[in-house]
């Protein structure tokens, strides 16, 4: 029984990428993104702009979770609001979030900018459970109807990960298999040091693909027990600017436009005394030269 622990391996490692290829149907990805077959469903149109004070409400996740499809759900959408309530009004989601714990909501960014004393702008990131996110995104239409703004943006996606979450869940199953029984050939069998430690390292191997492949699938999974929501604060023109503010700008601005004309007429003349010199010199030479012709 000196060698029969690498053919023994050799065998079930063959065994098992087979049985993968058979039952699973193609090789192994590494992550869920652009090269995996999945499907996104638009729920409803992007960039529009909603007179009620609700938004539409999107398709609960849980009734394709009961049926057997996970679906993975992502929001967007827009507030645009006078501008002293938008950094107030971010901060008050923010809040809420934080209030509801790590385990219904999680914070994944946020910012604040603005551009002069018009346009301020500001975006929160979250990911939180469908049932909570829910309610909190009918209180995000119904804060942005009491600041005096209105909803510009409420786009819902969904993407559906049923076959790679079962697929993934299939070969972790048959990759455990497979190291339950290399580790039984190695506790039962005993060969040279080489066959020992090359069963070993296809031991080190396959558990190593285990655990790459329990990270992506909790990582899927995690996708499909909490929706994310991306909201973006937008100040809104037409209240953030006065009146009478154009022509105060106006005003403010004479005293610069004047000095600006003023330094251009001195760069002209700067660029245009050496030309003039020139000019008297040439006009100076032809009446000179015309005076002595007359005389002759």
């Amino acid at each position: 029984m000196a060698q029969t622990i690498i053919p023994a391996v050799k065998s079930i490692c063959a065994g098992a990428a087979l049985a993968l290829l058979a039952g699973c149907g193609g090789d192994e990805r590494s992550s869920y993104g652009p090269d995996m077959e999945t499907d996104t469903i638009t729920v409803t149109a992007n960039r529009k702009a909603y007179s009620e004070s609700e938004p539409p409400a999107a398709p609960p996740p849980e009734a394709g979770a009961n049926a057997g499809v996970m679906l993975a759900y992502s929001y967007s959408m827009g507030v645009s609001v006078p501008k002293g309530a938008v950094e107030p009004m971010m901060s008050a989601h923010q809040q809420q979030c934080i209030a509801a714990g790590s385990d219904v909501c999680q914070m994944l960014g946020s910012s604040v900018n603005s551009w002069g004393d018009d346009r301020v702008a500001a975006s929160l990131n979250l990911r939180a459970a469908p049932q909570w996110l829910e309610k909190f995104r009918t209180s995000i239409a119904s804060d942005a109807g009491g600041a005096g703004g209105k909803l510009t943006e409420n786009t819902v996606r969904a993407e559906d990960l049923t076959q790679y979450i079962v697929d993934m869940d299939a070969r972790l199953e048959a990759k455990k298999t497979l190291r339950d029984r290399i580790k039984v050939l190695l506790e039962t069998n005993e060969g040279s040091l080489s066959d020992v430690l090359a069963a070993e390292r296809a031991l080190s191997d396959v558990q190593g693909e285990i655990d790459s492949m329990t990270a992506r699938l909790r990582a899927a999974r995690a996708r499909v027990e909490m929706s994310s929501l991306d909201i973006s604060y937008q100040s809104d023109p037409e209240t953030s600017i006065g009146v009478f503010k154009p022509l105060t700008q106006a005003f403010g601005d004479f005293g610069r436009a004047s000095v600006a004309s003023l330094a251009d007429a001195v760069r002209f003349v700067a660029r245009s005394w050496p030309f003039f010199i020139v000019l008297m010199i040439v006009l100076a030479v032809l009446r000179a030269w015309w005076r002595g012709r007359r005389k002759a």
